[in-house]
């Protein structure tokens, strides 16, 4: 049981090494749009903060918005 369990460990390992190298190999790719992303939700809150009230009634609108285009768009095109 124990060496079953340490070749888990082993196994999982291999798997995080995989996937490590799988996104250092993208980074260049994924760190500019994680800015971008950052960017355009700050200047979005900033801009809602200062000119709507700080009532969640438009957060919560956002959100569905956001949430019902995903499962648009993830039903147009899978994967």
């Amino acid at each position: 049981m124990k060496k079953m369990l340490l070749q888990t460990i082993e196994i999982l390992d291999i798997l995080a090494n995989i996937i490590g190298s799988i996104l250092m190999f993208l980074m260049p790719i994924i760190v500019p749009i994680g800015e971008w992303m950052v960017g355009w939700i700050s200047s979005s809150m900033d801009f809602l903060r200062q000119n709507l009230s700080t009532d969640l009634t438009i957060y919560i609108l956002i959100c569905v918005l956001l949430v019902v285009s995903a499962i648009i768009i993830n039903i147009i095109w899978p994967g």
